[in-house]
């Protein structure tokens, strides 16, 4: 992966200095070098639309010298592309409906700088592509061109047909057979330029091609236009020519150099110290399993391999040494790995694997055999012997990238996160966008649990405090490293909306939840809470997949209690004004937990009808040894109960918490104190002895 900063040419339609200040430093410290001007009017607009090349405009809605519509109608004059993000202090739909009418690519919430920052890097990724379309377009135009004087001054016969009719012929296969021009041969079907005795093996090699697109190599006896024959061989191969999918035809005399040329195409495509295919040779294959995945819908997989003890034999061997283990690892690979894949040594310790695989288990099943049956095998270095491990990074071959050399890159990041060699990783492109302030050792130690299966539902009893009891449980997420470490889950989440793993994560504890409820033994009355986080809150499908997987379930639509936290609620109001209602309108309950760890949103329990409120934890630690932290927290309840909701204090972990709480007429408590999380619901709720 380049380690080169990308330079954004930024302007911004923004009155405030103090805020335009603040957009160019979130986008500086997403790892961009921003060089911004800041435009107040038409005739600065202009100005920069003369002087320079701009790759973003960053426009308030309101601006009173030049409104965004303005600004982009005023780009447009110019003819350049600059996508505009609009910036509104609210958003409504009828003023984003408005605004992309206008011209925008995005909006966005004026003070959201973290969607700010998203969206900048989504529009700058899409202005690369299109800027490197444009180049790819003018790039092939000239190729076409010199392509086509090179066909023209060949001294091979070529060719190209389509639907079995030639398109093209250049002058040597012309005079080939016997043509005097063009048009001549245009209403010539190829097939009338081969011997009877041939037709059939030339339509079948024509049937071939159009199935796996290779190149096909066969004599055949040429028929001229006055009837005489001429031996010869031909290649044929898939083609474009002027945008048409056609087959190239290259006659050669029967008696040149072909089988000697394919003999040293094969010579040059190996490597001399293993034998194996070397990465030239690897690379074509790539491309053409890229031009495939793209073309065909197939789907490869790159595997890159390496030993782990490189350095260490290098040490104690020398350079002879690590050729010697080089080679034995070549024939050792050589065995282990299927004859269709395409295997190849790429560097000094170093091999790929292409394979052709839709789903990645193949890839995945071959770097585990390999990395297991490596490690017992004894290699022998001038009479000594040695052990190695292998490091193994896989990596999806598709359209995302335009240089194939990045595939092997990418594979060897992934190969290189493992930290202590020894197994194999599959790349992820999350790691490679995510910020400095994410920890990728912690995003692959929870993707890791979670593809090993090391990922567990527990329930802890929410139990009333006064009145009948009633069974209640919080789902709470457990994950363990391969160690068998727990994974903090207050680390958890965070990391996983960074990773785009946030709603796989709610969604598997909804399932999982709804299953134990099933085979609970409590499971006429039992409800459980399950927490849905922020990437959840605004999926404006997730009511929808709610919905369903309870229907699925057939369980009550009350035995889950959707909870978001203060914080979440705060920043996408609009959106959880709306979650609750249609969560409400469709018989579910709801909760809102953290609540007064910001005082300014006490307001939240007028704006939400959520079913229960939930004190947040920080405020309740110490509330048994502070009158003040008491005081607080019996006003907060005075204004749930106020509203008729049900309170609900968390993190209860000792004796002297819950004499604290019981005056304060608090409605249901949770904690260690009571019990700590358990895999089963099977908490006693009539023995609390409240």
């Amino acid at each position: 992966m380049s380690n080169d900063i990308k330079t954004i040419h930024l302007l911004l339609l923004e009155p405030s200095s103090n805020h335009a200040e603040k957009i160019i430093n979130a986008i500086r410290n997403k790892g961009y070098a921003v060089r911004a001007t800041q435009i107040l009017g038409p005739e600065d607009l202009t100005i920069i639309l003369e002087k320079q090349v701009s790759d973003l405009l960053l426009a308030v809605s309101d601006h009173s010298d030049l409104s965004a519509k303005q600004a982009i109608e005023q780009i447009a004059q110019f003819g350049r592309d600059i996508p505009t993000i609009i910036m509104f202090d609210e958003l409504d739909e009828g003023k984003i409906l408005e605004a992309y009418k206008d011209g925008a690519c995005s909006t966005v919430s004026h003070d959201n700088m973290e969607m700010l920052c998203l969206l900048t890097e989504q529009e700058i990724r899409h202005l690369d592509t299109r800027r490197n379309k444009t180049q790819a377009e003018l790039a092939l135009r000239a190729s076409e061109k010199r392509c086509t004087l090179l066909l023209d001054s060949s001294q091979d016969a070529i060719a190209y047909i389509h639907d079995g009719m030639h398109v093209y012929s250049n002058r040597a296969y012309l005079e080939l057979f016997d043509y005097s021009d063009h048009d001549e041969i245009m209403c010539v079907p190829a097939l009338d330029m081969i011997a009877k005795q041939n037709q059939e093996e030339f339509k079948q090699h024509l049937k071939e091609i159009s199935t796996n697109n290779d190149q096909h190599n066969f004599t055949f006896s040429g028929a001229r236009s006055d009837m005489s024959t001429f031996e010869a061989i031909m290649t044929l191969s898939p083609a474009n020519y002027d945008n048409e999918v056609c087959t190239q035809i290259l006659i050669r005399s029967a008696n040149d150099n072909s089988e000697l040329e394919e003999k040293l195409k094969e010579i040059s495509s190996l490597d001399t110290l293993t034998d194996l295919y070397n990465k030239v040779y690897f690379v074509e294959q790539l491309e053409k399993a890229q031009e495939r995945a793209v073309e065909n819908a197939c789907t490869y997989n790159l595997l890159y391999i390496e030993y782990d003890q490189h350095n260490q034999l290098k040490g104690e061997y020398g350079i002879a040494g690590v050729e010697k283990v080089t080679q034995e690892t070549a024939k050792w690979l050589s065995d282990k790995v299927d004859d269709d894949f395409r295997l190849a040594r790429l560097s000094d310790h170093s091999f790929g694997v292409l394979i052709e695989d839709k789903s990645s288990q193949k890839a995945k099943d071959l770097a585990e055999k390999l990395c297991k049956e490596v490690k017992p095998h004894l290699f022998d270095i001038e009479g000594h012997t040695a052990k190695i491990t292998f490091s193994i990074g896989i990596c999806p071959i598709s359209d995302n990238n335009t240089k194939v050399d990045q595939y092997i890159s990418d594979a060897h990041s992934a190969a290189s996160r493992l930290e202590n060699g020894d197994g194999y990783k599959v790349y992820n492109k999350a790691l490679q966008n995510m910020g400095e302030e994410v920890d990728p050792v912690l995003v692959e130690k929870i993707q890791d649990a979670i593809e090993a299966g090391r990922i567990e539902l527990l329930f802890q009893p929410i139990v009333k405090l006064h009145g009948e009891e009633k069974s209640l449980y919080q789902a709470l997420l457990k994950l363990t490293d391969d160690k068998g470490n727990i994974i903090s889950s207050d680390k958890v989440f965070p990391v996983a909306r960074v990773a785009g793993l946030g709603v796989k994560l709610d969604k598997w504890i909804m399932t999982q939840a709804l299953r134990s409820l099933r085979t609970s033994q409590q499971e006429n009355e039992a409800q459980v809470f399950v927490h849905l986080s922020s990437v959840s809150l605004i999926d404006e499908k997730i009511v929808s997949y709610i919905e369903k997987t309870i229907i699925a379930s057939k369980l009550d639509k009350r035995r889950l209690v959707f909870q978001f936290d203060e914080s979440d609620a705060a920043n996408h109001l609009k959106r959880v004004i709306t979650l609750c209602a249609e969560l409400k309108s469709k018989g579910m309950i709801t909760c809102l937990s953290q609540f007064g760890a910001n005082p300014e949103q006490i307001t939240l329990i007028d704006q939400l009808d959520v079913d229960y409120v939930k004190i947040s934890d920080s405020i309740s630690d110490n509330l048994h040894t502070n009158a003040e932290s008491a005081a607080h927290i019996q006003h907060l309840l005075d204004e749930i109960h106020n509203r008729d909701k049900q309170s609900i204090i968390p993190k209860v972990e000792e004796a002297a918490m819950l004499a604290a709480l019981w005056p304060m007429n608090v409605r249901y408590i949770q904690g260690y104190y009571l019990q700590r999380p358990t895999l089963k619901m099977e908490y006693d709720f009539s023995s609390s002895g409240f």
